[in-house]
């Protein structure tokens, strides 16, 4: 593959920093780049408690897309262990770790505390030595404290733990949204919105949810204010009323709306619930995403006779078509970092998560599951993905093809996933 896209998957990944760069010694290959090997011995405490936790940590270290625990059956000592002597760090060594985590976990009354050290085994110092404390009944949120800070001391990397995920749930007849964390801890059904949920979306400021109910047997498109639990209908123009996507200025969102009897993209203002219609097309046009700068949407049509993904520049009105592998391209969202836009296709009946440039180059096809991958969303700083696959679950990859991560546990049959900006 061509120098120029390596060297984007490299700034998607690591800081700017060459120092850093050069001091971490990390290799971009061709079918990846080399995560960087964390030995973390079982941790100290209550039984009860540090299985979860421990396995809590491991999951998400594996979520990261950075990092790859080491096997504590490789390990001289597995644990429990709450401290790493300093004579010890050539044992780590041997078997490859570039970092050293270990942890102590005590409980008093409904407090559960985490103490944490990590080793860079390298230069043999701490880079993290923190009294993480949570109730008993929110542990979730001191592993994600923890997660973010070593994502940032030891890679410079945004946090990412702090965010959410929603999603379509299905069990027996109902389709429901659910929220959690991006590891699927603090899962939630968000109940009272219908029986038949779908097209999930976040405003960016990650305190509201747009999503399409039929609850009025008619595809309507509502508002949930998350902090109030206040729902606004927003549309239920007769027809469809469906794909909603936020503007960058959180004023107004685009949708598709069938009030003409054809399926076209239009804008709408959420305060004073006015549109505008922004496609025409005798075709569908569908499922738009805006780019961060709110200056280009990408958005789903069949205007050429199969679903492709078309770039409109929202100023001039031009229309660009991106894709023209496969002859089923549709559900684009952009990055957050507005260089390129993930997409559901399917060149030979098997559907898989395909990243493009916008200018339409570097089309690249992730393996993923190899199940069927659909329903693309970034992550806060636009490193990683998650997905739909046709198992029912949700997963989180990279953007160089790395195995995929299930971070639901299989209850139900997840779709539409929505990953949110980062949440306070």
């Amino acid at each position: 593959m061509k120098k120029k896209v390596w060297l984007l998957l490299l700034l998607c990944i690591f800081p700017t920093s060459l120092a850093l760069a050069a001091r971490l010694d990390i290799h971009i290959q061709a079918r990846g780049f080399t995560k960087l090997k964390v030995a973390m011995p079982y941790f100290t405490g209550p039984a009860d408690l540090t299985s979860g936790i421990w396995s809590m940590c491991a999951k998400d270290l594996a979520i990261s897309g950075v990092f790859e625990v080491l096997s504590p059956q490789s390990y001289i000592n597995p644990g429990p262990v709450s401290t790493i002597a300093q004579g010890t760090l050539k044992d780590w060594a041997l078997i490859g770790a570039d970092y050293i985590i270990t942890g102590n976990v005590s409980r008093r009354s409904d407090m559960v505390t985490l103490d944490v050290q990590v080793i860079e085994v390298a230069s043999a110092k701490f880079i993290d030595r923190k009294t993480y404390s949570t109730s008993a009944q929110t542990i979730h949120t001191a592993v994600h404290a923890f997660m973010d800070t070593f994502l940032d001391k030891s890679l410079g990397l945004k946090e990412m733990f702090s965010s959410k995920i929603i999603a379509v749930r299905r069990q027996n007849s109902k389709k429901q949204i659910c929220s959690f964390w991006c590891d699927a801890t603090g899962w939630r059904e968000i109940k009272g919105l219908g029986d038949l949920v779908l097209n999930p979306a976040w405003s960016k400021d990650a305190k509201k949810v747009a999503f399409v109910s039929y609850w009025r047997d008619n595809p309507d498109l509502y508002l949930l204010d998350l902090v109030t639990n206040k729902v606004e209908l927003l549309s239920g123009r007769k027809g469809i009323n469906s794909t909603p996507a936020f503007h960058p200025s959180g004023s107004m969102m685009a949708c598709t709306l069938s009030i003409n009897g054809n399926p076209e993209i239009y804008f709408l203002d959420l305060a004073s619930k006015k549109i505008q219609q922004i496609t025409r097309s005798w075709a569908t046009d569908t499922s738009p995403s805006f780019s961060p700068d709110g200056k280009y949407m990408a958005f789903c049509s069949d205007r050429c006779g199969t679903p492709q993904i078309y770039l409109m520049d929202l100023k001039e009105r031009k229309v660009q078509r991106l894709t023209f592998e496969g002859r089923y391209n549709t559900e684009p969202v952009f990055s957050p970092r507005g260089d390129m836009i993930a997409f559901s296709h399917s060149a030979n009946g098997i559907h898989q998560i395909a990243l493009i440039l916008t200018d339409g180059s570097q089309m690249t096809v992730l393996p993923g599951t190899g199940k069927g991958d659909e329903s693309p969303t970034f992550s806060p700083d636009g490193r990683l993905i998650a997905f739909a696959s046709s198992d029912g679950n949700i997963y989180v990859t990279d953007l160089v093809g790395s195995k995929p991560v299930r971070i639901t546990n299989g209850e139900g049959v997840y779709s539409e996933p929505s990953w949110s900006l980062i949440t306070k």
